[in-house]
């Protein structure tokens, strides 16, 4: 898929197109071919939340699954848009690895001031092919009790 390509010529190029292909109104189609083009073939996407029991545990998802769940819910049956801005990131790379610790804001339209929850993201990505490719995304939410540390917020 030539058209992407330019998308994961960086480690910055390639979390921006994450961020903007989950990002978008209410019923608004998201661009999943994308999303399959960022993640490496056995990538996994990881939640750390409440499963449907309520317990906080992690979640694998390969990135089809997590398209035809988390994905379609955002799509279609959010009661509002879903935005999401990276406010800190924090990169370390060795060879063709990276790691990146990426801090955002979640908001529920493309206007609103103030976000409804913040996130950390850890990403795992290797450049093979002359392209950067996502091979784990792992994210919790902040909560009262479990606050993003200063090291992962803007100065």
């Amino acid at each position: 898929m030539k058209k992407y390509l330019d998308k994961v010529q960086t480690i910055e190029s390639t979390i921006e197109a994450l961020y903007a292909v989950m990002a978008g109104k209410k019923g608004e189609a998201r661009d999943w071919d994308l999303l399959r083009y960022l993640c490496h073939a056995d990538a996994k996407m990881i939640r750390y939340e409440k499963d449907l029991q309520g317990v906080i545990c992690a979640q694998y998802l390969s990135p089809d699954d997590y398209i035809n769940s988390i994905g379609k819910w955002i799509e279609t049956k959010r009661e509002t848009g879903f935005y999401e801005t990276e406010i800190h990131k924090v990169v370390n790379t060795f060879g063709s690895m990276a790691h990146v610790w990426s801090t955002s804001e979640s908001f529920h339209n493309e206007f609103d001031k103030e976000s409804y929850v913040r996130n950390i993201h850890s990403f795992q990505l290797v450049n093979h092919d002359n392209r950067w490719w996502i091979i784990n995304l792992y994210w919790t939410r902040e909560t009262p009790t479990n606050p993003i540390p200063k090291e992962y917020l803007p100065k």
